[in-house]
This record gives C-alpha cells, structure tokens and sequence, in this order.
C-alpha cells in the first residue's frame, strides 16, 4: 500500500489477477490450458506496469506486451499444428505424434517452443523488454515478475521441451552457450547500470541465464539443481527488489550515485537490505549456494570450459552486489531523505521471513528437492505389481512348457482382461493421472498389445506352416526309401 500510494484495491486485483494466471502455467497438464494461461499472465502485468509504473511506464508496457506476444506467436501456431496430429493435447501424445513428423517440421516446431520461452526468461538476445519493464514497474510487481514469471521461461523448457522433442547435441550445446552468455552479459551490464532498479534486473536475467545453461547440461542432477537455484533466486531477487523501492520511496530517486548513507539513518532496513544482497551471492549456508554449486557440477560434466565461464560470472556478480550494497547503505548520503516515510513493521517482518528461508533451505534443501518425488513407495510398488502381471502369466507358461518339453511351442499372448485393466486404471489413478491421461495411456496400451497378439499369431500360423512342409517333406523321404529298399 505505502508503495504504490494510489488505488490500493484496483492494484491488489490486477495482482491476484497475475497469481492466477501464473498458478495456471505452472499446473496446467494440458498443452492448450498452459499455452492459455501462459499468454494470460501477460495481460494483468501490462496493465499493473501502464497503470502503476514509473514515467516511462507506457513505454515499457507497450515494450513488455509487444516482445512476450510475439515472441509467443511461432508457438501457437506449431502448437495447434502439433495437436492437430496428436489424438490429445496431452504431453505424451504430443511426444508421440512429434515422432511420425519430418526432421524440418520438428525442427520447426522446436525453434518455436524455445523462442516462445527465451524471451518469457528471457536469454539473451531476446532480453530488450526485462530492464525497462522491471525499473518501470511499481516494487511488488517487479519482486513478483523476478520472483515468478520469470521462472515460467525455464519452466517451460524442463516440463514441455525436453520431455516432448527429441534433443541432439547441436541444440544442448546452443542453448546451454546461450544461457552462459546471458550470464555473463547480464553481469557485466549489471556493473555499468546507474539504475538501481536496472541493476537488478540484469542480476535476475544472469542468474535466469545460469539456470538456463543448467538445464541443458542435461545431467542427473540437473532437475534438483536447477529447482533449487530457482528458489533461490525467487526469494533474494524478490526481497531486493521490494527493499530497493523502499529505498526509492525514502530518497526519492534510484540512481545509485544518489543513495548512500542510510546504515546510520535507517539501521533496520539497512540490515535487511544487506542481508538479502549478501544470500544472493550465494555464500555457503544459503540456498543460493546450493543451487549454483550444484549446476556447476553440472556443468562440468559438459566440460571445464562450461565450468569456467559460469564461475566468471559468478565472480561478476560478487563485484557489482557488493558495490550495490556499499553505494546504497554505506558511505556518505547523497541526498536529502525523506524522514516520514520507514520501513513498515509488516514489510520488515515479511523480508526477515524470507532470509530466514534462504537460510533454512541452504541447510536443509531437501524441503526443496521433496518436492520431485512424485511418486511414494506405494504407488511405485503397485506400478509393480501390474507390470508383474502383465508379463509373469506368459513368462510361466513359456517355463512350464519348456521343462515339459524342449520341442512345445509357446502359448501365444493373451490380451489384458478387465481386472488387469481396472488394476492399472486404479495404479494409473494412484499416482496422480487425471482421467483423460489414463483413458489416452490405456488405449495406447491395448493398441500396442493388439499388434502384439496379430504378430504372435501370424508368428504360430508360419510355424505350422513350417512344420506341416517339413513333415510332408519327411514323409517323401521315407516313401523313397521304401521304394528303394522293395526294388533292392
């Protein structure tokens, strides 16, 4: 409320509005629903940015609108292609309808997927809307797009490019290069920036950047390492982002030659602020640690080069965060503040939660990681259990058969009965399948198991056919040798 200082009520909804449509993109299982909200997201943070931003605030809505809508356009027109081949917008059908598809064409709908994703993140050279949107907007709404929205960019790389298109090397490689420049050249425009505002924006595209190139490391403990280097990230950017526009609202200004001098007027606010720009450096005992170390061994088993690199920005961010901190609260004050305006008690205890959190889960980021385990004991044994039964009938009786004797023939495959199905609907149901993901996977299932059963049937038809020539063939040869032997 204190900052924004207007229409308190029209601002809240235009946030709950943007939470809404960024909960859509994060959950949806659907392609339509997600590429939905995913658009959907862009239309409350325009308004919030024209109606709530600095001077320059129809510029950067305009640019903010303009750069995420079209960026998005090759992906609604590959998507509605893609399920226009598919038998649903379902990710698995998707995957499998990709792989009937020309080389070009899959190649096609890929450039557009991660366009559409690059510039939500965005990667450089695709970052022309982040500085001027994020110094425009109101603080809580630039803490909520570098905290969240962001994130839906690598998001959608982790949950609908790798799982839908087959990668190759060549595509690894560039994006994983892509992601370390925009480390890099976030950093290094971060330490030329005078905005303070700016200056965050380009910390959060670097650190985006490095979550990026860990992504495409495609190693094992890619996911884990990306999540929590995200979570990370959400929290400090998200706090450095509010405390900075408590800091605008005590000075007046952002530049960054213009603060100073408020460790000694402002300790409490000071305090915080150098607590949150301390954890995103990502020092032991944080979160942000954890995650950035993490992707740099990732990265390493793409190469030491990769390794390196990401270790130089790293050592950039270190250079321009402690600048940051030391122009803004240390030193001398270059202007006059503004003696009425304070860090409110809930706004401090609010930013204190979040360091607390960035400690808490530095130590313990298994609160982080848990979250992956999609799947409990239980339901990984009942998946189990039916693939045992699934495969042990024909298994037996090919056993049985075999010690009777060498020469029987295996009983050919039986098709799944209803119990069987309704086990595996019920495993399907256990482990968080909707009810059109299990109709889609169980029919695909009987498809499969058809042209199984028509295969093993034409396999026992030849047989017999083999058998019945060889035996008339036995039978000829004992007829001649009978006819040899009555002529002899």
């Amino acid at each position: 409320r204190n900052t924004t200082c207007k229409n308190y009520l029209n601002f809240a909804i235009g946030i709950f509005a943007l939470m809404g449509a960024m909960n859509g993109t994060f959950l949806a299982a659907d392609a339509v629903l997600f590429f939905f909200f995913f658009e959907a997201m862009v239309i409350p943070a325009a308004v919030l940015i024209a109606g709530f931003g600095g001077k320059d605030r129809a510029k950067a809505a305009m640019t903010f609108a303009i750069y995420t809508l079209v960026g998005s356009a090759p992906m609604m027109v590959a998507l509605w292609y893609l399920i226009s081949q598919a038998d649903s917008s379902l990710v698995l059908s998707l995957a499998i309808a990709l792989q009937g598809m020309p080389e070009g064409v899959q190649t096609a709908i890929l450039v557009s997927f991660l366009l559409a994703f690059m510039v939500k993140t965005p990667v450089f050279p695709f970052h022309g809307w982040q500085a001027i949107s994020y110094s425009e907007a109101p603080a809580p709404l630039s803490a909520i797009l570098t905290g969240a929205m962001s994130k839906a960019g690598v998001f959608g790389f982790i949950a609908w490019v790798l799982p839908i298109f087959p990668m190759n090397m060549s595509v690894v490689t560039t994006m994983m290069w892509l992601g370390l420049v925009t480390a890099v050249y976030g950093a290094l425009m971060a330490l030329r920036a005078k905005d303070a505002k700016k200056l965050l924006a380009f910390s959060s595209m670097g650190h985006l950047g490095l979550a990026v190139a860990g992504v495409f490391s495609l190693s094992e403990a890619m996911l884990p390492a990306v999540l929590v280097l995200l979570v990370a990230h959400g929290i400090s950017a998200g706090a450095q982002f509010f405390l900075m526009g408590v800091a605008e609202r005590m000075a007046g200004t952002r530049e960054i030659d213009k603060l100073g001098g408020l460790a000694s007027k402002k300790p409490v606010f000071s305090t915080l602020f150098g607590a949150a720009g301390i954890m995103s450096l990502a020092v032991p005992g944080t979160a942000g640690f954890i995650g950035e170390f993490t992707v740099l061994l990732s990265l390493w088993d793409m190469g030491p080069l990769p390794a390196l690199v990401m270790g130089f920005s790293m050592i950039l961010s270190a250079a321009y965060m402690l600048r940051f901190i030391q122009k803004v609260i240390f030193g001398k004050a270059s202007s006059e503040y503004d003696s009425t305006q304070r860090l409110a008690g809930m706004e401090g205890a609010a930013i204190g939660v979040m360091t607390v959190c960035l400690l808490v889960f530095g130590f313990h980021p298994a609160f982080i990681t848990n979250s992956l385990h999609l799947f409990d004991e239980q339901a990984m044994e009942q998946m189990a259990d039916v693939n045992k039964t699934l495969d042990g009938n024909a298994s037996e009786e090919s056993s049985e058969e075999t010690v009777e004797t060498e020469d029987a023939s295996e009983e050919p495959l039986q098709a799944m009965t209803e119990e069987e199905i309704a086990q595996l609907d019920s495993t399907l149901a256990a482990n968080g399948f909707s009810e059109e993901e299990r109709k889609s996977l169980i029919a695909q299932v009987k498809g499969v198991e058809a042209e199984l059963v028509a295969a093993d049937s034409a396999d026992a038809a030849n047989a017999a056919a083999d058998s019945a020539l060889q035996a008339d063939s036995a039978k000829t040869n004992v007829e001649a040798l009978n006819k040899e032997a009555s002529n002899d």
